[in-house]
């Protein structure tokens, strides 16, 4: 291990992924980047990813293994291998799916020529059970603007798969962040606040593999998985929330990244209404505060406020 180059901690949270789990590992630790350490913390499995899981780290001296009493859901299990995390840079990583040798390398190489941006990602494909490539996800944003409003603007306009969360961040900037909310969404929440810090790059290649773990679901069936997984104790009381009220909550705390943000009182007020607005327009999520401004704001240059910013492809 080369202790010149930068510390990467990669958080691995598992739950019952033991189907996997080998691939991934043996994926990560193809990785050619020195100077790295794997952090794994199984949200108290069932199944044989406690067996798999410590026999890697029995191994390997860079992997460690952290098993939680109980199932705290997802989005705890993810702050968990932060708040775990040594390196400089950190990288979740999921328990299904693998990654080209060179990701660490190029992406710690991308954050370490621009010291501004926060967060470097590669480009992705979907992968089947068994490996094969399905096709090129659509997840490139160009999000390597100068103004924190513009990126953030272009990023709640444009998201739609949250590939780029699986990237090499600076550690510095992910903990600033607070880690996963427990909403629906919360993904999309720390990328918000993280564009708000700084540019985020994009890294030529497929290096990135996705794999398509599971079969074909509803909108309906994904929302209530994806809340089951996020906080099993509330997936009840959730179950039968409708989806604008989910929505809603992460709407929210975009509003509150917006507010708590460096930007100036021009900004801060621009950014609240263009994420007013982009929840409104792309999942019907109402605001009484649009309202008595439709009229000005139809009439005025502040209308390009409430616009998806052009060429953001």
């Amino acid at each position: 291990m080369d202790q010149r180059a930068p510390l990467v901690t990669i958080g691995m949270p598992t739950y019952n992924g033991a189907r996997y789990l080998a691939q991934s590992l043996d994926s990560l630790l193809n990785q050619d980047y020195p100077n790295w350490e794997l952090v794994i913390s199984d949200n108290c499995s069932t199944d044989e990813t406690e067996a798999i899981a410590r026999s890697y780290a029995q191994q390997f001296d860079r992997i460690r293994y952290v098993r939680q009493e109980t199932n705290a859901g997802a989005a705890a299990n993810f702050n968990r291998v932060l708040g775990l995390a040594q390196g400089t840079y950190f990288m979740w990583a999921a328990d299904h799916d693998l990654w080209g040798a060179g990701l660490v390398s190029r992406c710690v190489a991308a954050l370490e020529g621009n010291p501004a941006a926060v967060l470097a990602y590669p480009e992705s494909l979907l992968i089947d059970e068994d490996g094969t490539a399905i096709e090129e996800m659509d997840d490139q944003i160009d999000l390597g603007q100068p103004s924190a409003l513009d990126r953030y603007k272009r990023l709640i306009w444009r998201l739609e798969n949250c590939n780029m969360i699986y990237g090499v961040a600076r550690r510095e900037a992910l903990d600033a962040t607070g880690g996963f909310a427990d909403v629906f969404g919360a993904d999309h929440v720390v990328l918000a606040q993280l564009v708000l810090r700084g540019p985020i790059l994009r890294v030529g290649g497929h290096l990135y593999l996705r794999r398509q773990n599971r079969p074909p679901e509803t909108a309906d069936e994904d929302r209530q998985r994806r809340l089951a997984d996020l906080n099993p104790s509330k997936a009840s009381d959730r179950a039968a929330m409708p989806a604008s009220l989910l929505y809603r909550a992460c709407r929210d705390l975009h509003v509150r990244a917006v507010r708590e943000s460096s930007l100036s009182f021009t900004e801060k007020l621009n950014g609240t209404l263009a994420t007013l607005a982009c929840f409104y327009q792309r999942f019907g999520i109402r605001s009484r505060a649009l309202r008595p401004l439709s009229r000005v704001l139809r009439v005025t240059p502040l209308r390009g406020w409430i616009q998806r910013p052009p060429g953001d492809a």
